[in-house]
């Protein structure tokens, strides 16, 4: 054992993602680098969202001191926000603690690694805005197309429809 307690993150955007392969993956890691893990810390919200619950508690772990190091599959699961990363990882450079990323070997206490961060996060929050321009492409001509978007409107039974007439 290495001595190093680490906090393992990984995030999805929707409820029917999985996170699955990012924690295995994190184990895994942890494991073979002789790590000792705190906890696994799950979100499902956007990465442009600089509070999400799991990612919030990990913090304060971080600021306690509890863990020595975070790690995560790619810098685009913590948060896809040049802003939002720089603000992060002053905090977690204050408090002594290191962010590993597996599919992105940088090493955060460097200069050079600092840099090759912010430059990942730009274009992550560039994907992210790629993605939301597409979405919003897509619903223009879906509606220029006459489909309605959103969820379909409820329907009243018999009995709801009956109960409003008798109300009236």
């Amino acid at each position: 054992m290495s001595g190093i307690i680490v906090a393992l993150y990984a995030r999805v955007s929707t409820e029917d993602q999985t996170t699955d392969n990012q924690i295995i993956r994190l184990r895994e890691a942890a494991k073979s680098r002789g790590y000792m893990i705190y906890g696994e810390f799950i979100d499902t919200a956007s990465g442009a969202c600089a509070s999400r619950p799991q990612l919030d508690r990990m913090m304060i772990l971080a600021k306690q001191g509890k863990v020595h190091r975070i790690m995560a599959t790619k810098l685009d699961r913590m948060t896809r926000s040049v802003i939002n990363l720089t603000s992060m990882m002053q905090l977690l450079e204050s408090w002594g603690v290191s962010v590993e990323f597996l599919d992105q070997p940088i090493d955060t206490s460097t200069a050079s690694g600092r840099f090759t961060t912010t430059i990942l996060a730009a274009v992550a929050e560039f994907e992210r805005e790629l993605i939301s321009d597409r979405t919003k492409d897509g619903q223009a001509r879906a509606i220029a197309q006459g489909k309605v978007i959103g969820r379909p409107g409820k329907s009243l039974s018999d009995y709801q429809r009956k109960k409003i007439i008798r109300i009236k």
